[in-house]
């Protein structure tokens, strides 16, 4: 599932990435989480896009929707589409649905003191968001703008965006994806989740491409803090062995891609 999320926030990203023409575009970071300081590169072309963590890397392809997952530690990786998510998403939603059904019965039947600590162990997912503009710093010699997101006690992302880059990525299909929205749309009529819609509208209001954010979430007691910020942005083409799997997971076993089990099903 984890693999799952991430992928599914990459081809979110070049989605909903202004539909400009531009340069190709290179970006690495400096990352800091549970699992220590590290580095992560963005790979943008006009045709496909890489995200790349040593660990983990994701190529997705605008035209076809293809989608290539690549797992360095198993050695490993899998292809899927779009077409095949919506798919097993289709399942998904289906399985949310019933569970979020149950979910809801049982919450509307406790008493109200008890919903609101429910609410806070789940690290306030029915609370309120909120968007605030802080100062302008700037990151990897661009200009930035501060954006801080809180939803409840639970989350608080803050983004540091530039409007000085625009893209590569071609206007994206979103029919596409629409797919995607179903099972975080049954989630939010959860009152215990309702502030993941609130968030989904907030987030539309932020301009510019990311070069730095920081994130702390705690739920069911446990917190967790990760950092990223641009050290290096580079113009120009790139070239296209960076998104060929025979090369960046060169000798590694092909596998069933995640994406396509979310639902249940295996293929």
């Amino acid at each position: 599932m984890k693999t799952a999320v991430r992928t599914l926030a990459v081809v979110a990203a070049a989605a909903l990435a202004a539909p400009v023409l531009a340069e190709d575009l290179t970006v690495v970071f400096e990352t800091t989480g549970p699992g220590g300081p590290g580095t992560s590169t963005q790979y943008y072309s006009s045709e496909r896009m890489r995200s790349a963590d040593g660990e983990q890397e994701t190529i997705f392809e605008y035209a076809s929707g293809k989608i290539v997952s690549v797992d360095h530690k198993k050695k490993q990786y899998s292809e899927t589409t779009l077409a095949e998510i919506e798919e097993a998403m289709k399942a998904a939603t289906a399985q949310m649905e019933a569970a979020t059904a149950q979910m809801q019965q049982q919450m509307e039947s406790m008493p109200a003191a008890m919903r609101e600590r429910m609410q806070k162990m789940m690290g306030g997912a029915g609370g309120e968001v909120t968007l605030t503009r802080g100062g302008t710093k700037e990151v990897a010699g661009y200009a930035t703008q501060q954006y801080t997101v809180t939803m409840g006690e639970g989350m608080t992302l803050q983004l540091w965006n530039t409007t000085d880059l625009q893209l590569p990525v071609p206007a994206a299909d979103m029919k596409k994806l629409a797919s995607f929205t179903g099972p975080m749309s049954t989630m939010a009529n959860n009152p215990m989740f309702k502030g993941f819609a609130q968030l989904a509208e907030k987030m539309k209001e932020i301009e510019g491409f990311t070069l730095a954010d920081h994130t702390s979430i705690k739920m069911m007691g446990r917190g967790m803090e990760t950092s990223r910020e641009a050290v290096e942005v580079r113009k120009g083409a790139i070239p296209a062995s960076e998104f060929d799997v025979a090369n960046v997971a060169k000798g590694y076993k092909k596998v069933p891609s995640p994406l396509t089990q979310i639902g249940g099903k295996k293929k």
